[in-house]
């Protein structure tokens, strides 16, 4: 399941969980338990989605000391935020009159709990935010791609001769397809050098990868997982940007959420729909799509 429909889920399930909630403690009518639920569920997306993407973005990979120092002054703006945002929605929810609505703060038991609920939830949004870190750069491979555990021995590369049926054309240049995305690639091909290396951010190092050594380069959203044959590595980079700057005689995209090293590639065989499955030398197995298959194809001698 994509982030984003996982976002929406927990969205709804927090405006069930207000609303129900509302509705049974207080008293209220449906549509005044909606609006309370809508008041108190509107700070918690609007400054969740701001705190999720400071996390991603400016803290993940630095210090555990710089870490735990910046979320204290992100958690209270977080809290006094959403508070000043809930006391807001509520006068306009629940207090409009024609000549406006009228802004009224909790007492101070009320604000007592608010800000503990608010430090709770700011809780729950950091730890679901370092879970998804940790997701990209550990989780399974989309689901396009099978791992399968690796036999004992690394499998031998393709032999330079060609016999299995894999072997690539160096003279052959980019084809252009059918397909709306390896057609669009292929069109914006050449735009960018060849790279031989990239950095990649460790912490706060940079360390090269010899893309020599990258068997295959999986996407995730506006990232990619870079798989090497010594192991794996999260870069914000998308399959897209890959795809302008490799060299399309060793690297080809069989699929939309995969770029394979044919250098890489041990044996292919037919997954049925004109598709191959590919079982790479890291012991991967990745199913191409038509298009990435007949690409494939073409370099069959």
């Amino acid at each position: 399941m994509k982030q984003r429909h996982i976002d929406l889920l927990l969205v709804a399930g927090i405006f069930v969980a207000y609303s129900v909630t509302i509705r049974l403690a207080m008293h209220l009518g449906v549509l005044e338990s909606l609006l309370g639920g809508a008041a108190n569920t509107i700070p918690v997306v609007v400054f969740g989605a701001m705190v999720r993407r400071i996390i991603l973005r400016g803290l993940v990979g630095k210090p555990a000391a710089v870490q735990w120092l910046a979320h204290v002054p992100l958690c209270a703006a977080f809290s006094v935020l959403s508070y000043g945002l809930l006391i807001v929605l509520l006068g306009l929810f629940n207090g409009g009159e024609s000549s406006g609505f009228l802004v009224k703060p909790f007492s101070a038991s009320g604000t007592a709990w608010q800000t503990l609920e608010n430090v709770t939830t700011y809780a729950l949004i950091a730890a679901m935010s370092y879970l998804q870190a940790q997701h990209r750069q550990h989780g399974q491979p989309p689901a396009t791609a099978v791992e399968t555990p690796r036999a004992a021995g690394v499998p031998e590369p393709l032999p330079p001769d060609g016999s299995a049926g894999l072997q690539p054309d160096h003279r052959t240049a980019p084809v252009t397809v059918s397909d709306d995305w390896a057609a669009k690639e292929n069109d914006d091909a050449g735009i960018q050098p060849e790279r031989s290396r990239y950095f990649v951010r460790i912490g706060d190092e940079l360390r090269p990868i010899d893309m020599n050594t990258v068997v295959s380069i999986g996407g995730a959203d506006d990232y990619a997982q870079v798989w090497t044959l010594s192991g794996k590595h999260l870069v914000r980079m998308t399959l897209a940007d890959f795809t302008k700057s490799l060299d399309p005689a060793r690297y080809v995209r069989v699929h939309r959420s995969w770029i394979v090293n044919v250098h890489r590639i041990t044996r292919a065989e037919p997954a049925g729909g004109g598709r191959l499955l590919l079982h790479m030398e890291t012991g991967q197995t990745i199913s191409t799509s038509r298009t990435g298959a007949r690409l494939l194809r073409d370099r069959v001698i």
